[in-house]
């Protein structure tokens, strides 16, 4: 839904306004609803691109110029020769705005935190899209106010003169600028002397997967680089470390990075473009991945091609080999999950006298029909259960859940419920962007007394509070359950068509039978060590590649 509505906002909206604007010039008799919407055309633009707008809705404003020139036509036909000339050349300028916007841009490699930094030349796309809507608007004011046009018109002509130069001054000099600006960059990497580098390639929107990890590299205390793949990416993981960061697009640049210095490359999850730094056999090759649960993701065969593949506990290794993924135990290290350090485990209960707090944390729905764990299609059911017990809910959805538009649908529909029912109530649900951007999947276990989850890696974080979980067995596995997700045996399980909630609430909030077995399954997943040893036992397994 999101990117449709992107689109909407990328083509229809402002050509349609353009398109309104030079109708409205056509047709109607006075000229000032042409005025409006052609300024409405330019606002509109101005306020979604801001000033990287350079190739975007030329059509919106071709029609726009062409809409101002109608316009004067009619009101002022004796000027018609100057405004002529300067919407002739603001469209020509606009029409060849893509290969000015290849010709102007940087082909220099991205970075962030690095000593060296190579300013953006004035002569950009930012700027000569400054340029194209600030004689736009000029156009405009001249029309609207029956000035003569011929300064604009000089203006217009003389900006596409210039516009021609640079763009074949740019072509000539645009390769070799890039070659002495990435030498730069391989010339403080080199300065930086990382001793293992992350790789991090991922789809859209999957940055949570590598910042989940940093805090426990940059306490490390060596040296080390972020290799990205995507620029996408820069802004949110740059904010988060102090580290060097290069963003490398082509295979080329990303093996220019790999210098002497690394010995070792870490990764957080199985993406496709892993295997162009995995073929440098030279160096170790950790897969670290971004949560542990029992889903395919985390016993993929593709894991084969690691040196070594981090698991929290004795259940990461178990399930590659329970699936028939034969990967000797030897590449396996058991270093635990150094992220629950920040789980609140429970000491005696939850206070009778207080309302509990659940936390309901659905997976998405997978790739494929036989990977889907994802419960949203109960959610309503569940939470009713619960809130027919007085309970405050906390929802955490997968970041995922609304790439598949009938898991949106159902998450749109569950926190309407939740809304009805803090009107109705005034319990304090929280969901959305409370959960989702202000608040960590830590944040919400902490909140939490009881959680009711799927197939995730959020139960396997969940465990080590010790607190009652349910799982859903969405797929329903009945008795199977347990042998495809061991998480189970500690869990109460949810049937696939929700009949048996009244009784797992009743375990979950009263009787709590299965509190001994948490604490085995606790170990099995998440190794046996205490607090304060998950980080350094991590800490030490990492240098051990590297060192």
């Amino acid at each position: 839904m999101s990117h449709l509505l992107r689109r909407l906002l990328d083509t229809v909206v402002p050509n349609g306004l353009a398109v309104a604007a030079f109708a409205a010039a056509a047709v109607l008799t006075t000229p000032w609803p042409a005025y409006v919407l052609v300024a409405i055309t330019f606002g509109f633009g101005l306020y979604h691109y801001g000033r990287d707008g350079l190739g975007q809705y030329r059509v919106g404003r071709v029609l726009a110029l062409g809409a101002l020139l109608l316009a004067q036509v009619k009101t002022q036909p004796d000027g018609i020769v100057p405004v002529g000339l300067a919407v002739t050349l603001l469209c020509g300028i606009i029409a060849f705005e893509p290969l000015l916007q290849v010709a102007l841009s940087t082909r220099v490699l991205q970075t962030a935190n690095l000593p060296q930094h190579r300013g953006e030349h004035w002569l950009n796309p930012r700027n000569v899209y400054a340029v194209v809507s600030v004689m736009s608007v000029a156009v405009w004011l001249t029309v609207v106010t029956q000035v003569t046009a011929w300064p604009v018109a000089g203006v217009c002509a003389l900006a596409a003169c210039a516009g021609a130069f640079a763009t074949v001054a740019s072509w000539r000099a645009r390769r070799r600028q890039a070659h002495a600006a990435d030498a730069e960059v391989f010339d403080a990497v080199n300065a930086h002397a990382p001793k293992f580098a992350i790789h991090f390639a991922a789809p859209s929107g999957c940055e949570y997967q590598l910042l989940m990890w940093l805090d426990y590299f940059d306490a490390l205390g060596d040296p080390y680089v972020i290799i990205l793949r995507d620029a996408e990416f820069l802004p949110k993981i740059a904010a988060a470390t102090d580290t060097p960061i290069v963003v490398a697009p082509s295979i080329t640049q990303l093996e220019s990075l790999l210098i002497d210095s690394i010995k070792a490359v870490f990764y957080v999850n199985n993406s496709m473009q892993n295997t162009q730094c995995v073929r440098f056999a030279e160096l170790t090759h950790i897969q670290l991945m971004h949560g542990d649960s029992d889903k395919p993701p985390s016993y993929n065969p593709i894991s084969a091609m690691y040196d070594r593949i981090f698991v929290a506990g004795q259940a990461g290794v178990d399930r590659y080999h329970n699936h028939g993924i034969d990967i000797p135990t030897s590449r396996f290290r058991i270093v635990g999950h150094p992220q629950v350090t920040r789980v609140q485990v429970s000491e005696g209960g939850r206070d009778p006298d207080r309302a509990p707090v659940a936390l309901y944390a659905p997976t998405w729905t997978g790739l494929s029909s036989d990977a889907n764990y994802c419960s949203l299609p109960l959610a309503g059911d569940i939470c009713a259960a619960l809130l027919e017990r007085g309970v405050t809910m906390v929802v955490r959805p997968h970041p995922y859940t609304r790439r598949n538009p009938a898991a949106a649908r159902q998450l749109d529909a569950l926190e309407k419920q939740l809304a009805a029912d803090t009107a109705k109530t005034g319990r304090k649900h929280l969901y959305g962007k409370t959960t989702t951007q202000q608040m960590s999947l830590i944040d919400c276990i902490n909140a939490a007394d009881v959680m009711v989850t799927d197939a995730s890696g959020a139960a396997s974080d969940w465990l080590y509070s010790e607190k009652p979980y349910a799982i859903t067995d969405v797929l329903g596995l009945g008795d199977k359950l347990a042998d495809e997700l061991p998480l189970a045996k500690g869990a109460y399980v949810i049937d696939s068509d929700g009949r048996n909630l009244a009784q797992v609430c009743e375990q979950l909030l009263e009787t709590d039978p299965l509190a001994s077995a948490r604490l085995k399954i606790k170990t099995y997943y998440l190794g046996e060590f205490s607090a304060d040893e998950y980080v350094e036992v991590f800490a030490a397994a990492a240098r051990d590649c590297y060192i």
